[in-house]
């Protein structure tokens, strides 16, 4: 069966438009848009009968003038229809408000679609987009019908061709490039034969940075009241928080403002205890911003900002544009960085210099470049697994202060829990300084000063 067969088997049975005539035949001659292809079989079939028409054979002048009527009643193509005319025959339309029964014509009024994904996008910032859709149950089933009753082998979805070209006109009406992998902006269309909606999907805007957290009693990021979830409650005041402010949102405001995203995420690389300071150069944080209508940032504008309005609670550096393969990358280095702190330990019973230094020496040869068993922390435990982490302890150097304080400057592997290491954790961690010194030891202070991603 020839091509020309399939398309006489097809408008004998149904109306189709010329787009869905092309996609019809979607894998054969590429290179052509499927209206093009679609007008081009209609074309070269109407000049072929045409010239049958002409020819002094009866049966192939009935035949010729037969398709001719399909093509201009059926397939209601103009140019079959002004042959007809020209050639003294008439023909017949039955139904000239027929609509095509593969897309009910949508693909004759696409301009209603962009429009609307044009309107929806008039005050956003964006560089990049991509067309998706959702068609409904029934295009679906019903093209998967229709393909099989006439065994069309050649053909492109209803899907495939309207990304395309709503696609392509909507990029060149926006003058933006259309972007396969992470664009911008996504409209997704939810499309069925009488209605349709877009879901505008705005990518994330992802801005790296450190933060040096100055003061203690401030947890990294939100937490919601352990009471009541976040609803609000006499415990918490009816705010929902468990903690009045955090390093987030103390840094997320100004950001906001700039972008006008409705919601973030701050992504740390590890975290410090909520009574302990991150000092040095800070800790590496991505902070993602959910649905921006601006992607162009003044970062180091935002940066002063920022730590003009909460000097001396925490301040922000080397701000720079990510991504999320980046934050990807940062979580999973988290057990496997290095983190330095300083110690202010104080002892149950006072010991002199000379002890001091002994233990000091005995530290280092236990710990240095050797690892510890540590048993998830007693303060945590109701929220983590209870398992023996091993972790590596790189180096160890102390200070004698007083008979009874000490303090020590301690580099570890990421995710170490550093007061259990000073105290023993009742022999959770194991060995401990507190093992070694054979005297209680109590954590008094702990502050992060260095973060090496």
């Amino acid at each position: 069966m020839t091509i020309y067969d399939k398309l006489l088997l097809i408008y004998k049975k149904y109306y189709i438009c010329t787009h869905c005539l092309g996609r019809v035949f979607a894998l054969l001659a590429s290179g052509v848009s499927n209206l093009e292809r679609g007008n081009s079989l209609l074309l070269s079939f109407t000049m072929e009968n045409h010239r049958k028409y002409f020819s002094k054979n009866k049966n192939s002048e009935k035949t010729a003038l037969n398709n001719l009527r399909i093509l201009a009643e059926k397939a209601k193509f103009i140019p079959a229809q002004r042959v007809l005319e020209n050639e003294g025959c008439d023909y017949s339309i039955i139904n000239s408000d027929e609509k095509c029964y593969l897309c009910n014509d949508i693909f004759l009024n696409l301009q209603i679609y962009i429009n609307k994904a044009k309107e929806l996008v008039k005050n956003i910032e964006f560089n990049s987009i991509l067309v998706g859709t959702s068609p409904d149950s029934e295009i679906i089933n019903r093209e998967d019908k229709f393909k099989a009753e006439l065994n069309l082998l050649n053909s492109e979805s209803f899907k495939s061709h309207f990304n395309r070209v709503v696609g392509k006109i909507i990029s060149t009406d926006l003058n933006k490039t259309a972007e396969f992998s992470n664009p911008d902006i996504l409209f997704l269309y939810k499309i069925g034969f009488k209605n349709f909606d877009i879901e505008l999907i705005i990518k994330s805007v992802f801005i790296a940075g450190r933060y040096n957290k100055l003061i203690r009693g401030i947890p990294q990021t939100h937490w919601m009241c352990r009471n009541c979830q976040g609803k609000g409650c006499e415990s918490c005041n009816f705010s929902g928080k468990q903690y009045d402010i955090s390093v987030e949102e103390l840094i997320t405001p100004e950001f906001f403002k700039e972008t006008q995203a409705i919601d973030s995420k701050f992504h740390g690389a590890g975290r410090e205890d909520i009574d302990v300071r991150m000092l040095g150069t800070g800790r590496p944080f991505i902070l993602e911003l959910k649905n921006p209508k601006v992607r162009t940032l003044d970062l180091d504008n935002i940066e002063t900002r920022v730590n003009q309005t909460n000097a001396g609670k925490i301040k922000i550096c080397d701000l720079r544009y990510s991504n999320k393969k980046e934050v990807i990358k940062m979580k999973s280095k988290a057990e496997t960085s290095r983190k330095t702190y300083n110690v202010l330990v104080e002892s149950e019973k006072e010991i002199n210099l000379e002890e001091f230094n002994s233990y000091i020496k005995e530290l280092k040869e236990i710990f240095e470049h050797q690892k510890l068993n540590q048993r998830t922390a007693q303060r945590v435990s109701h929220r983590r697994a209870d398992i023996i982490r091993k972790k590596t302890i790189f180096r160890v150097d102390g200070q004698y202060l007083k008979p009874n304080l000490f303090e020590f400057v301690i580099e570890t592997q990421g995710g170490t829990y550093v007061k259990e290491l000073i105290n023993g954790d009742e022999g959770r961690t194991n060995p401990s300084f507190t093992e070694i010194f054979k005297i209680p030891l109590v954590c008094k202070e702990l502050d992060v000063i260095n973060v090496d991603y």
